[in-house]
C-alpha cells in the first residue's frame, strides 16, 4: 500500500486518515459522538476520491476532480457507481461497511445534540475498513 503519486489524489489521500484520525479522538479522547461521526463521513469520502482520482485515465483527472463539487460529490453510492464504472469492486465485506457508511450525510451538521457513542463506534468501524482497503488499491 503506496501514497499515491498523483497530488490530488495525494492530497485526498492525507486528509482520509487526518479525518479518521479526527474521528478517533472526538469519540474515544474527547466522548464528542456527533463531530466524530461527521468528520468519520468524510474520511470515507476523500479515500473514495483518493481512489477514483488514481483509478482514471490521466486524461480525465482534470473532470472528475472538478466534478467534486456540489451535494452530489458528498454521495459515498455516487462515488461507489464511479468507481464501479472503473472496474473498482470491493469485496463483499467492504461492501457492507461502504453501504452503512453511505447512510452519512453532510446534513449531520444541522443535528443538534450530542450523538449517539454507538452509532459513532459503528461508523468508525465502518470507516477504517472501507479505508483500509482502498488504500490497498492505490
Amino acid at each position: 500500500m503506496a501514497v499515491p503519486k498523483d497530488i490530488d489524489a495525494r492530497r485526498f489521500y492525507h486528509v482520509a486518515l487526518q479525518r479518521l484520525d479526527d474521528g478517533t479522538l472526538l469519540l474515544d479522547k474527547l466522548g464528542r459522538p456527533a463531530p466524530s461521526l461527521y468528520l468519520t463521513g468524510y474520511a470515507v469520502e476523500c479515500i473514495l476520491k483518493a481512489l477514483l482520482i488514481v483509478s482514471t485515465p490521466l486524461r480525465k483527472r482534470t473532470q472528475v476532480i472538478g466534478s467534486f463539487r456540489g451535494r452530489l460529490a458528498h454521495d459515498l453510492l455516487w462515488l461507489r457507481d464511479l468507481l464501479k464504472e472503473r472496474g473498482v469492486n470491493p469485496p463483499p465485506t467492504v461492501v457492507k461497511e461502504w453501504a452503512y457508511a453511505a447512510g452519512w450525510s453532510t446534513d449531520l451538521r444541522y443535528q443538534p445534540g450530542p450523538g449517539d457513542d454507538e452509532d459513532a463506534a459503528r461508523m468508525l468501524d465502518a470507516a477504517r475498513i472501507v479505508v483500509e482497503w482502498a488504500k490497498g488499491r492505490m
